[in-house]
């Protein structure tokens, strides 16, 4: 599947979502709506917006996960348009697969039908339904709680149905000249900030977000991991947003006469006029060599 966030007219920078982009977040009443790989969302609950889209694997398909969140509510999205001839009939078949009869039903939805999947409480966890030709396989599902309130349950079922009833599915868009021309920006930058050098921070850094505010944190950790050396791979690049992206690779290290690789995900964030690995991305990065021993602030 393509990313589908557009960026601008030209390849010189991001000028806000275009036509089949990864827009800002709407719903509450605003009008202003994001699409997620050729599906509008047309309805949120207030105050929730588009935080990230992933491409993934789920019941052993191919998918698009977009993530909306907001206060104390998540929603998400899910979007598989590999398997152009799906029925409702296999997509049951493959939740029976996984989940107990019990906690499996239908509903009638957009005109059609819709798989349920219910929480031991009996509340909706999330709904697939199959719509289009070809088909498209879609999962709406949702919870709120867990930071204004302790416990986390699923989103009201009125919610989460209007949210479903909201989207428009459109085709798969083609990527854009802007995904294009950023793909191999966003690779070199992970591989500039990530593998393993003796160049002063400043020069990984410059391919981080906010680096020169990082610049003591990479100081301890190379005094921490004195000898380590990481490798990055790139494995997807999958631009969400005009100024977003999420980045799945693998990092082979050695370090202490061991060696191995480690397979992460992170987000890559277009700052000042450049691709760059965001601030959070690296942080995770550099944690994941406390389980060699050391820690880092």
């Amino acid at each position: 599947m393509t990313a589908t966030a557009a960026g601008p007219a030209t390849a010189a920078g991001p000028g806000g979502a275009g036509p089949g982009g990864a827009g800002p977040g709407g719903g509450g009443g605003r009008t202003s709506a994001p699409t997620v790989d050729g599906v509008k969302v047309g309805w949120l609950p207030r105050g929730v917006s588009l935080v990230d889209v992933q491409p993934t694997t789920r019941i052993g398909r191919n998918v698009i996960v977009a993530r909306f969140e907001g206060a104390d509510t998540r929603v998400s999205l899910t979007i598989q348009r590999e398997t152009p001839d799906a029925t409702l009939d296999e997509v049951a078949s493959a939740y029976a697969q996984y989940y107990p009869a019990q906690y499996l039903g239908r509903i009638a939805l957009r005109g059609t039908e819709a798989v349920t999947l219910r929480t031991s409480s009996g509340g909706i966890n999330e709904l697939t339904w199959v719509e289009g030709d070809p088909s498209v396989v879609l999962t709406v599902g949702g919870s709120v709680g867990g930071i204004r309130t302790p416990t986390v349950g699923p989103l009201p079922e009125a919610d989460l149905l209007r949210v479903a009833g909201s989207l428009t599915v459109g085709p798969a868009p083609a990527q854009t000249a802007w995904q294009k021309a950023s793909e191999p920006r966003i690779r070199a930058a992970f591989t500039t900030a990530l593998n393993s050098s003796d160049a002063p921070p400043r020069v990984p850094l410059a391919a981080v977000e906010n680096g020169q505010r990082l610049v003591g944190l990479l100081e301890q950790f190379r005094a921490t991991y004195p000898g380590l050396t990481a490798q990055i791979t790139v494995n997807k690049v999958y631009i969400w947003a005009h100024d977003r992206a999420s980045v799945n690779f693998t990092v082979a290290y050695s370090y202490g006469g061991f060696s191995g690789s480690i397979g992460s995900s992170g987000q890559a964030v277009f700052d000042r006029g450049s691709w760059k690995v965001s601030e959070q991305t690296y942080r995770n990065v550099l944690g994941l060599a406390s389980g060699l021993g050391g820690a880092v602030a």
